[in-house]
């Protein structure tokens, strides 16, 4: 069942600033976003990366329009001894290689730390406008109504 991502970012607030790199080790920072709507997804937990993916199924199936951007983070609290490296590796074998620059990537969880999430192997799905501000929030399967009322809003002129 999904919910509005209560704990999380509310609608009409900022994206905070953050940095991260992506599955090929390029530092980025959220206010990249800027400029254009963008679809987030962001995983909390290592083993909801199907779950994810769906969300992205659904935005073409949805006819998003390529004009909004795609951006997923990879937030996770792995141990210590899994090195950065090791898990941007495993991330490259499930991500297709189109996507590696708009997949960010952090082992501590601090993005999500910065965005308020629970650690969830359910997707947390955010709808941003040109100036990165939240226009829906839902952490949910891409199935849901509330995930289709999101991806509804980036269909929109």
């Amino acid at each position: 069942m999904a919910t509005l991502a209560s704990a999380a970012l509310k609608k009409g607030e900022v994206v905070p600033s953050f940095s991260a790199e992506d599955l090929q080790g390029q530092t980025h920072r959220s206010q990249e976003w800027r400029g254009r709507r963008t679809l987030l997804v962001v995983l909390t937990d290592k083993d909801g990366g199907e779950a994810m993916r769906r969300w992205f199924d659904e935005a073409a199936a949805l006819r998003v329009p390529d004009s909004v951007h795609r951006a997923s983070l990879l937030s996770f609290k792995l141990p210590f001894f899994v090195g950065l490296g090791t898990a941007r590796e495993k991330a490259r074998k499930k991500v297709p290689e189109a996507f590696w620059s708009d997949t960010w990537l952090d082992k501590d969880g601090a993005m999500g730390k910065k965005l308020a999430l629970a650690s969830s192997r359910t997707p947390y799905a955010f709808a941003l406008d040109e100036e990165g501000r939240v226009l829906a929030a839902v952490h949910g399967e891409a199935d849901s109504p509330e995930a289709k009322a999101l991806l509804e809003l980036l269909t929109r002129p």
